[in-house]
C-alpha cells in the first residue's frame, strides 16, 4: 500500500509537471540565402586579343596570363581585359605593381595601357618595375573600359629570361 502511495504521488507530480510544460509556443521563421555575388564593383572580363593558352578570370583574379612575343618584335595585346564597373556610381581606383620579379632583360618596355569608356589613354602602368603605381584614375558608372598590354623586346634576346608581375587594383 505504502508503494502504491508512492507511486500514485510519482505519477501525480508527473501529471502537474506534464500539464504546467504542455504551453502553447508560437513559432517565427527566417528563410534565406548566403551568397558572394560578383555583381557589384568592378570586374575583370576576357577581351578578344587573348594570348594562347587564353587566361581564366577567378573571382577578382585573372589567373594564368602568359604574354609573349618574338625576337625583336613588339607585340600589343590590344583588347587583352576590359575593367568593367558594374554599379551605377563612379569608383576611384589605384592600380600597382605589387610584385615583378625574374629576369626583364629581354624587354626594352614591358607595360600595362588603360584606355577609359571614351577611348582616351591612361598613364602606363611598368610591369617590370615593382611598386609603380598609378593613383587616381576614376571609372563611370556602368562603363567599361579596355587593358592593353604593350611588349617590346631587345632586337637579340634570349628567350631564356623569364620576368613574372603581380598587379593590383584597388577601388572603393
Amino acid at each position: 500500500m505504502r508503494k502504491c502511495l508512492k507511486l500514485l504521488t510519482l505519477l501525480i507530480s508527473s501529471l502537474l509537471i506534464a500539464t504546467a510544460s504542455a504551453q502553447i509556443y508560437n513559432y517565427m521563421y527566417i528563410q534565406g540565402t548566403g551568397q558572394v555575388t560578383t555583381t557589384e564593383g568592378l570586374k575583370w572580363v576576357l577581351g578578344a586579343d587573348l594570348p594562347t593558352p587564353p587566361p581564366t578570370i577567378d573571382g577578382p583574379t585573372v589567373i594564368g596570363l602568359g604574354l609573349t612575343t618574338y625576337d625583336g618584335t613588339k607585340r600589343n595585346y590590344t583588347d587583352c581585359l576590359h575593367l568593367v564597373n558594374q554599379d551605377l556610381s563612379a569608383h576611384t581606383f589605384s592600380i600597382k605593381v605589387t610584385t615583378s620579379s625574374g629576369v626583364w632583360t629581354d624587354f626594352l618596355e614591358f607595360n600595362l595601357v588603360l584606355f577609359d569608356d571614351l577611348g582616351a589613354e591612361q598613364p602606363i602602368l611598368d610591369l617590370k618595375t615593382q611598386d609603380n603605381e598609378i593613383t587616381g584614375l576614376s571609372i563611370s558608372g556602368s562603363a567599361t573600359w579596355t587593358v592593353l598590354f604593350e611588349l617590346i623586346p631587345i632586337p637579340a634576346a634570349t628567350g631564356i629570361p623569364v620576368g613574372t608581375f603581380e598587379v593590383t587594383l584597388t577601388y572603393i
